[in-house]
């Protein structure tokens, strides 16, 4: 309870000063001597007025008109010219032009909520990790929903990768979750990660969508043909947050106090269900409200409802990796969930719309390496290659004080707080080399969720796939569909069939 009393109070703290410069800056002019007496008496919202994570009146209404000095521009008699000297004019265009921060380079568009998660029991026999340990407390949390390659303008229901990314506050600091509601990922080492969002986004060129980018990048990238069969399915069409799950992608690490460690990927299930939508329907929706699945958010915690997920998720004995037909740490593989049964660990209530969207979601900065004693980062290549530059990410976007924003609750913040005791103990000795992992098995996987899809469901697969597919280039088409043809040659059959003869 410590935890959330002081982030209550550091947020209460944040929304008084945001309310005072608020209702400074609206104020109508009054003499020196009353400005001075209000600047003596600091104005205290009445505590009613403040709940976490913090509410802003809106503003007193102002005049239809009210003839100010301070709107206009210093000239040389009312019909001069604008004098250089004019300071207040420069820095009120100057502050203008410097309000948008820069964009995020991955998942740009957003949406926000804020509410609290409880586990459900004490954790300990799996980890040490701090809010794990006591279903009594609850951790106040905030959740971004994005998609992965997108612009402002991106349609929800596009066919997309999105985000679903947790920040826990805790006492000394914060431990961040990000998850993707597709369970894979295109590929497996972060070198490759610039040249794949590439293939996905417009084209250089012209700045227009350009799909026979992304058909070159996937006939280079055998290990991205699983990550299709969940793209281009239903799955890739999703309608709602609500509704949607979400999958760690990668595989971390738990420790408990004995020093045991296990594998771990999370998975959040949506206690309202999960329902996704076909292509046609996607395509409507789109049409009638770009923005559905964020008004869907935003409507639903307005009306006083709230949105729950529960945390689950799948352990691994290290000792059992080398057993498998696989590599457990490849991000292009899911975990069996018959042989790594889903483990109910606690439950996200989403309560709380932001009030303020610019210093509340779009100055959000996560990272996979702010973590808690008792959560480490596991030897897979692309969890790893994330944990170096995210930090870095955020630096460029909001400054190197980035952590002092209070959303991210880490103020005070210094190099030596990012110590975690992540790997120590462990040993790693070898050849140093620069190549593909052992069980690669880029095809097995995409079979098997090729064929467990049930008809209609696997049916939209194939007409997605052929649709765009069919404007590719056909060396690209021939190494892509020589991709399907390992997996299930049905599949590959069905493709080509469905594919227009051009």
């Amino acid at each position: 309870m410590r935890e959330e009393r002081s982030f209550h109070e550091m947020m209460q703290r944040y929304n008084q000063e945001l309310l005072q410069m608020r209702q400074r800056s609206q104020s109508r002019p009054e003499s020196a001597a009353k400005r001075e007496s209000s600047a003596a008496k600091p104005q205290t919202p009445p505590a009613a007025q403040i709940a976490f994570p913090g509410r802003v009146e809106p503003p007193a209404p102002r005049p239809c008109r009210q003839d100010r000095p301070q709107d206009h521009s210093l000239t040389v008699g009312p019909n001069g010219p604008v004098l250089v000297e004019d300071t207040l004019l420069h820095e009120t265009l100057e502050t203008f032009v410097h309000t948008k921060i820069i964009e995020r380079a991955v998942h740009t568009k957003g949406y926000g909520a804020f509410g609290h998660f409880q586990p459900y029991r004490c954790m300990a026999e799996y980890t040490t990790a701090c809010f794990l340990q006591d279903p009594s407390r609850r951790i106040p949390t905030v959740t971004r929903f994005s998609f992965a390659v997108s612009n402002k303008g991106t349609p929800d229901t596009s066919r997309n990768v999105r985000g679903f990314s947790t920040k826990f506050y805790l006492e000394h600091g914060v431990f961040d979750l990000l998850c993707n509601h597709i369970p894979v990922f295109l590929i497996r080492d972060g070198m490759r990660f610039p040249e794949a969002i590439a293939s996905l986004s417009p084209s250089p060129v012209n700045n227009l969508p350009d799909g026979r980018l992304f058909w070159s990048f996937l006939a280079r990238a055998p290990e991205a043909t699983h990550f299709l069969t969940w793209l281009y399915s239903d799955a890739g069409t999703v309608a709602s947050f609500r509704t949607m799950r979400g999958y760690g992608v990668n595989t971390y690490v738990w420790k408990n106090a004995a020093g045991r460690r296990r594998y771990v990927k999370y998975h959040w299930i949506p206690a309202a269900g999960e329902r996704c939508i076909d292509a046609a329907t996607a395509e409507r929706l789109a049409c009638e409200n770009p923005n559905a699945a964020g008004q869907d958010l935003w409507d639903t915690l307005a009306g006083g409802a709230t949105v729950e997920y529960e945390l689950n998720v799948q352990l691994m004995d290290p000792e059992r990796e080398k057993a498998l037909p696989y590599d457990p740490l490849d991000d292009t593989k899911v975990w069996d969930e018959e042989a790594f049964p889903l483990m109910p660990v606690g439950k996200l209530t989403l309560e709380r719309n932001p009030e303020d969207y610019a210093s509340q979601v779009e100055k959000l900065a996560f990272s996979p390496a702010n973590l808690v004693d008792g959560i480490e980062l596991s030897n897979d290549k692309m969890l790893q290659g994330r944990s170096f530059i995210y930090w870095d990410a955020q630096r460029r976007r909001l400054g190197p004080d980035f952590r002092s924003i209070p959303v991210n609750h880490m103020e005070n913040w210094k190099p030596a707080d990012a110590f975690s005791p992540t790997g120590l103990g462990r040993s790693a000795c070898g050849e140093q080399v620069r190549r593909d992992i052992e069980r690669a098995d880029d095809f097995t996987q995409a079979g098997e969720r090729y064929r467990r899809l049930p008809g209609e469901q696997r049916a939209h697969l194939v007409e997605n796939i052929a649709a765009d597919l069919s404007h590719a280039a056909q060396k690209d088409q021939a190494c892509v569909l020589g991709y399907l043809r390992q997996a299930d040659e049905a599949f590959a059959q069905q493709v080509r069939a469905a594919m227009p003869r051009g």
